[in-house]
């Protein structure tokens, strides 16, 4: 699991990859199914690409870490 820090590669399936900066994780939890009172956690990552911060889903998308934060 990347660190608020590391230098990360993401990409969904192989495809169209971003590379940046992590600047925050966020870890929610939702209601999956309301009928059973089940909930899920989900963990985004913000990565600081070419000046924008994008959000990406940790269970949906790859994650290189390509360099580490001290």
């Amino acid at each position: 699991m990347p660190k608020i820090g590391d230098v990360v590669v993401v990409s969904y399936n192989g495809r169209d990859p971003h590379s940046g900066v992590v600047v925050d994780i966020e870890v929610s939890q939702d209601l999956f199914s309301e009928k059973y009172a089940i909930m899920e956690t989900n963990t985004y990552l913000h990565v600081l690409c070419n000046g924008e911060i994008k959000v990406f889903d940790v269970e949906e998308h790859e994650i290189e870490v390509i360099s580490e934060s001290r």
